[in-house]
């Protein structure tokens, strides 16, 4: 049982409950009984100098802001050698818990706008936030707007390094700017260029730079070396303005990036125009631009629909393993059916593979418990066929070996039937 529920710290805020954990701390959902008032509060987990200075940091940099679009920090505290901060209490969830297919094109762009104008904000106040990710945007309880937490690594502007200290890379990997990675200053077009990279992820359902393999370093090499794929080769919907302001927002060059959160919102703005003619200023370098018009916003509502279809599809291959491990094999099917054919309609070839992979698990299992059915086991084997070539292409070795085993196992079940 956790300690601290139920503790009240200062003789002010009761723990009620923990409402969510992290590397260095854990938020609670706590009772503020002066004011009588829920509050959520961040207790320090990590004791060590540097993590307690930056701890310190983050309810300096957060007390100074004030702002709809920003989680408010009240009070901050030590007791018994425990650190804390007081904060809002949001009820709602990350941008990163939202089910799939639940963002319309318009929601999207307005949760956007709203991180946006929250940046813009702080920036003023000469604070960059230095780690803006999908788990750390909440959406307010109605879902209409959201609101940017965790400014545990926000450092003042004129004390902005790519480090907290020699060789410490700070913020998550995947929505980092190349400049982070070696070793030149940071600044506000560093946050705009995370802010691109959730707005890739939006609207394609992956981040830009990532390693199958999970390898650390060849992520770093990617975000610094390797150019972007253009949105509209994942999502074939995606039309021409919103890829020219993904990819601005996302340049390696920080000078060729948008230079303030006003300019990436004006952007914004004119996206979610409703006339042929815009009222507010048209997306950066206009002689490229093509004008608004009133097919563009079902445009955007159609380039949403592969980034839905993929977080559906992965939806269902979860609900399709654990109807496996129920051995409900009929239900297992049907959602690895759903899946497959989500992943084929936005022309997912790799997530395919791996689908078709636990899919053939599946019919193997199945067959092991004495439910054999030929037209099942032929299906099986030309998706894993289907999918052995893929990792052949994209040179995934384990997963090569583990098709190639449940091929043989399953032609050895065909010939046994």
């Amino acid at each position: 049982m956790d300690t601290f529920i139920g503790r009240t710290l200062t003789g002010r805020y009761e723990i009620k409950e923990l409402i969510g954990r992290g590397g260095t701390a854990d938020t609670y959902r706590a009772l503020d009984k002066t004011l009588e008032r829920e509050v959520a509060i961040k207790v320090l987990i990590d004791r060590s100098d540097d993590v307690n200075l930056r701890f310190l940091r983050e309810a300096q940099a957060m007390a100074k802001l004030n702002h709809a679009n920003i989680v408010q920090v009240f009070d901050v505290g030590q007791e018994s050698g425990i650190s804390y901060i007081v904060m809002e209490l949001v009820r709602g969830k990350t941008l990163r818990d939202l089910e799939g297919g639940s963002l319309s094109y318009r929601q999207a762009l307005g949760y956007l706008t709203d991180i946006l104008e929250a940046l813009e904000y702080a920036h003023n106040e000469g604070i960059i936030h230095r780690d803006i990710k999908p788990s750390n945007i909440m959406t307010v309880e109605d879902a209409k707007h959201v609101k940017v937490m965790d400014f545990g690594l926000a450092r003042r502007t004129s004390d902005m390094t790519q480090t907290t200290r020699t060789g410490q890379i700070v913020g998550t990997i995947g929505y980092l700017a190349p400049e982070r990675f070696l070793s030149k200053p940071a600044d506000i077009r560093s946050d705009l260029y995370s802010v691109g990279i959730v707005m890739y992820e939006i609207f394609t359902g992956t981040v830009p730079f990532r390693n199958d393999k999970d390898d650390l370093v060849a992520t770093i090499f990617s975000h610094v070396h390797d150019a972007p794929t253009p949105p509209h080769e994942i999502n074939r919907n995606i039309p021409e303005a919103l890829e020219r302001v993904i990819m601005k927002a996302i340049d390696k060059d920080p000078g060729k990036r948008y230079q303030t959160a006003r300019d990436y919102m004006n952007d914004l703005q004119f996206l979610l125009s409703p006339s042929p003619v815009a009222k507010k200023s048209p997306p950066t370098e206009r002689r490229a631009a093509p004008q608004a018009d009133p097919g563009l916003r079902q445009a955007l509502d159609r380039a949403l629909a592969p980034s839905r279809n993929r977080n559906d599809a992965y939806e269902a291959v979860l609900k399709g393993m654990l109807a496996t491990r129920r051995r409900r094999y009929d239900e297992a099917k049907d959602h690895f059916m759903g899946a497959l054919a989500e992943l084929a309609a936005v022309d997912n070839r790799l997530e395919h593979a791996k689908t078709a992979l636990k899919y053939g698990t599946m019919i193997l299992q199945k067959a092991s418990d004495g439910i054999r059915e030929r037209t099942e086991i032929r299906d099986g084997l030309s998706k894993l066929s289907d999918a052995l070539e893929v990792f052949r292409d994209y040179d995934l070795a384990e997963q090569m070996s583990e098709t190639e085993y449940l091929i043989n196992a399953l032609e050895r079940t065909a010939i046994g039937y």
